[in-house]
């Protein structure tokens, strides 16, 4: 079966592409006739009288938002220090040169690490006979 990839996934694909077209058609189906008993129902919705909004309830223009000539002055500005920035920057020497000198002269000035130590055997079994006696629970009270 993994031999015939291409035959079982081409197989898949139209399948599931013609279950998408059948699918799609009998929902896309309108219904022929609506219900006997919804019609008048609608008909009466859409005879009953509503309120509509006037020209009158249209709320008057916000008084807290600048106008158009301070949001234009804002973006010419942001753009001047943007412009501005960018002229820094290029100004600026580029120090990401000599990046092996640089390599070099931090590794002359780190200090070395401490040189491992072997511990001797006669401080390892002290150490064991400490925690030894550490270990050891306390007498109980009677």
């Amino acid at each position: 079966m993994n031999g015939c990839r291409a035959k079982y996934s081409n197989l898949a694909a139209a399948s599931a592409v013609l279950a998408g077209l059948v699918a799609g058609r009998t929902m896309a189906e309108p219904n022929a006739q609506p219900s006997a008993s919804s019609v008048p129902a609608a008909i009466g919705q859409a005879e009953k009288a509503t309120a509509r909004p006037t020209f009158a309830s249209i709320p008057s223009a916000p008084t807290d938002v600048r106008p158009f000539r301070s949001w234009q002055v804002a973006i010419a500005d942001t753009k001047h220090v943007g412009e501005a920035t960018a002229a820094e920057a290029a100004a600026e020497p580029w120090t990401l040169s000599d990046t092996q000198g640089f390599a070099d002269r931090a590794r002359a000035e780190a200090a070395p690490p401490a040189p491992m130590t072997k511990p001797a055997d006669a401080d390892t079994d002290a150490f064991v006979r400490e925690m030894l006696r550490r270990a050891t629970p306390p007498p109980r009270a009677h």
